[in-house]
C-alpha cells in the first residue's frame, strides 16, 4: 500500500517551464519543503513568500564593474603609453602637421593679394594650427625627462650595473630586432633580382648583364650586409656615451628648469643632440642605395619634399623672394617630363637653373632673416634641395641600367615577359631597401633613447601596472570574485601593457602605440566582461539546478516518512 501511495503522490507532479512543482491531492498530502518554493525563473529566486529579483542589480553591478574595470584600463594603459611614447615620433608628427601649416600659409599668402572671406578664414585656421603644434612640440621631451629622471636616480642609488645590463638586453635582443627583419628580407629581395638577371644574362648570352647582377650584390654586401648593419649600431652606441649626461643637464640644469624652459625644447632635444651624425650615416646609406637602385619615383619625392621645406622657410611677403620659388617649382615639374635619349642633358640644363634660382633665394634668406637659428635652418634646406640636384643623386642605378639593358634585349620591350618580371623584381627590392634604412634610421634614434634612460624607465613602467593587474585579483575576497576580477581588470591591464610593449619592440612609437594599446586593451576588457557574465551566469544555473534537487530529496524523504506513518502496519 505504501508503494501505491507514493505512486499517487508522484503521479501529481507536473513540469512547467522548466520547473517541477507538486500538485497536492489532499491535505494529508502536506510536504516539509516544496520544490515550488524554488522557482527556476531566469534571473529570480524565490524561497517562500521572499521574492528578490537579481535583474535589476545584476545589471546595475555589471555596468558598474565594467565602468570601474574600464576607467582603470584606459588610466593604467593611457598614461604608461603616454609617458613612453611623447618621444621622437609625436616630434616629428608635430613638425609635420606645423610645417603642412606652413606651406598652406605660404601658398595661400602668394595665390592672390585679396583672398575670399573663405581663403581668409583657412588662413586664420591653419595659423592657429602651426601655434598649436609648435607649442605643443615641448611635449615630445615628456620621455626624456622621465627617462633620464629615472636613470639619474639609479646612478644616485648605485644601481648602474642594473641599468647597463637592462640596456644590454634591450640593446642586443629588442631594439635591432626590425631592423635586422627589414634588412633581411631587402637581402631576400635583392638576391631573388640578380638570380633572375644572371638567368637572362646565360639565356641571351649578355656577360655585362651578369656583370651587373654581380656588381649590385658586391655593393649590397658592402654597405647593407647584416656585418656591416651590425657594425654601425655599435658604433652609434659608442658615439652615444655621455648622452644620457647632456640630455639630464639640458633638462634640469637651467634654472627653472625644464618646465619653466618650455620654448627652449620644442623639438625633441635626445634627437637633436645625434641629428649631425645620424644624418651623416643615413644619408651615406641613401646614396649608397642610389648606386644599387635609384628609383625615379624616390628622386622625385625627395626633391618634393626638399622644395617644400624650402616653402616653408620663404616669406610669403617678399614677392621677389616667392617669384623664385615659384619659378624653381616650374622647372623642377618640367624636369619630370623629360625623358629619351636627351633626358640626362637636359635635366642637367634645368637642374643648373634651378641651382642658380637657389643660390639666389639663399641671398635673400640672409638679408631677410635676423634670427640666427632660422637663417641656418633656411640655408640647410636650401643646400640639401641643392644636393638632390647633383648628376649623382639623380642618375639610374645599377638596377635601372639593367632594366634598360633588358628592354632592349627582347623584341617586345617594355611589353615582354622578362621584362615586366624583371621590373617586378627590382621595384620589390627597390622598397625593402627604403623599408630597411628607415628602420636603421628609427633604431638609431631608439639606441638614443635607450643611452638616455628609456630602457630600465620601461621595465619599472611596466612593473606597476602589472603590479595592480595582480593586486586586484589577489586582493578578491573569494575564488568567485578572484575569476571575475582576473577577466574583467586583470586580462585587459596585462594584455593592453604587453601588446603595447610588442609595438615598442616592433618601432610604434607615439599615437599609433597608444592606440594599439588603448584599443587591445578595451577589446580585452569587453570580451573578458563577456566571460564573467557567462561564467556568472552558468554558476547561478548551476546554483538554481542544485537547490532544485535538494529540494526534491528533502520532498521525497517527507513523503516516504508520511507514507510510512500512515500505512495500516504501522497503525496496527
Amino acid at each position: 500500500m505504501s508503494l501505491n501511495s507514493v505512486n499517487n503522490t508522484f503521479k501529481n507532479f507536473i513540469s512547467t517551464s522548466g520547473t517541477i512543482t507538486p500538485m497536492i491531492a489532499s491535505k494529508g498530502d502536506i510536504a516539509a519543503v516544496r520544490v515550488g518554493d524554488v522557482s527556476l525563473e531566469k534571473d529570480t529566486v524565490q524561497i517562500g513568500d521572499e521574492k528578490t529579483d537579481k535583474k535589476h542589480r545584476k545589471k546595475m553591478l555589471g555596468l558598474l564593474a565594467f565602468s570601474i574595470g574600464s576607467a582603470l584600463l584606459l588610466l593604467t594603459i593611457g598614461v604608461f603609453t603616454l609617458s613612453k611614447g611623447f618621444s621622437g615620433n609625436i616630434a616629428r608628427k608635430l613638425s609635420k602637421i606645423s610645417d603642412r601649416a606652413k606651406k598652406a600659409i605660404y601658398e595661400l599668402n602668394t595665390q592672390s593679394q585679396n583672398l575670399t572671406d573663405k581663403q581668409k578664414m583657412k588662413l586664420r585656421l591653419h595659423k592657429g594650427v602651426q601655434h598649436v603644434a609648435d607649442a605643443l612640440q615641448a611635449t615630445s621631451n615628456i620621455s626624456a625627462v622621465k627617462d633620464s629622471a629615472m636613470l639619474q636616480l639609479m646612478k644616485k642609488w648605485h644601481m648602474e650595473p642594473v641599468a647597463n645590463a637592462i640596456n644590454k638586453f634591450f640593446r642586443n635582443k629588442l631594439v635591432p630586432k626590425t631592423k635586422n627583419a627589414a634588412y633581411n628580407q631587402a637581402e631576400i629581395a635583392s638576391i631573388e633580382f640578380c638570380n633572375y638577371l644572371e638567368k637572362l644574362a646565360k639565356q641571351k648570352g649578355s656577360p655585362e648583364l651578369a656583370q651587373k647582377a654581380k656588381q649590385i650584390m658586391a655593393d649590397y654586401s658592402a654597405k647593407f650586409s647584416a656585418q656591416n648593419h651590425i657594425k654601425r649600431a655599435e658604433e652609434a652606441w659608442e658615439s652615444m656615451d655621455g648622452l644620457h649626461e647632456k640630455v639630464y643637464s639640458s633638462l634640469f640644469k637651467p634654472k627653472g628648469g625644464f618646465f619653466k624652459n618650455l620654448k627652449q625644447f620644442r623639438s625633441y632635444l635626445t634627437a637633436d643632440l645625434i641629428a649631425e651624425r645620424r644624418n651623416i650615416v643615413i644619408g651615406d646609406l641613401y646614396k649608397a642605395k642610389a648606386n644599387i637602385s635609384n628609383n625615379l619615383t624616390d628622386v622625385n619625392d625627395a626633391i618634393k619634399q626638399a622644395l617644400n621645406e624650402v616653402k616653408i622657410s620663404v616669406d610669403s611677403q617678399n614677392t621677389k623672394a616667392v617669384d623664385i620659388v615659384k619659378n624653381i617649382n616650374n622647372l623642377i615639374n618640367e624636369s619630370k617630363l623629360l625623358q629619351g635619349k636627351t633626358e640626362k642633358t637636359a635635366r642637367e640644363a634645368v637642374f643648373s637653373k634651378v641651382k642658380a634660382n637657389l643660390d639666389d633665394l639663399l641671398a635673400i634668406a640672409k638679408d631677410d632673416l635676423q634670427d640666427k637659428n632660422d637663417y641656418n635652418l633656411a640655408k640647410k634646406r636650401i643646400e640639401k634641395l641643392t644636393e638632390l640636384l647633383k648628376p649623382e643623386s639623380y642618375k639610374k642605378g645599377l638596377a635601372q641600367e639593367a632594366i634598360t639593358d633588358i628592354k632592349n634585349m627582347f623584341p617586345d620591350g617594355k611589353n615582354s615577359v622578362e621584362y615586366k618580371q624583371a621590373l617586378k623584381y627590382m621595384e620589390n627590392m627597390n622598397a625593402k631597401l627604403n623599408n630597411a634604412i628607415a628602420q636603421e634610421n628609427n633604431t638609431y634614434e631608439k639606441l638614443a633613447e635607450l643611452a638616455v634612460g628609456s630602457a630600465p624607465s620601461d621595465v619599472f613602467g611596466i612593473l606597476w601596472p602589472t603590479a595592480l593587474g595582480v593586486g586586484l585579483v589577489v586582493g578578491a575576497d573569494n575564488k568567485e570574485e578572484k575569476i571575475s576580477k582576473t577577466l574583467t581588470q586583470g586580462l585587459p591591464i596585462l594584455g593592453g601593457v604587453g601588446i603595447t610593449y610588442y609595438g615598442t619592440v616592433r618601432g610604434f612609437t607615439g599615437f599609433k602605440n597608444l592606440a594599439l594599446g588603448l584599443g587591445s586593451g578595451w577589446v580585452l576588457n569587453i570580451i573578458g566582461t563577456k566571460m564573467d557574465e557567462l561564467v556568472k551566469k552558468y554558476r547561478g544555473e548551476q546554483k538554481k539546478l542544485k537547490a532544485a534537487f535538494d529540494s526534491m530529496a528533502k520532498l521525497q524523504k517527507t513523503q516516504n516518512s508520511n507514507t510510512t506513518l500512515g500505512s495500516p502496519e504501522k497503525i496496527s
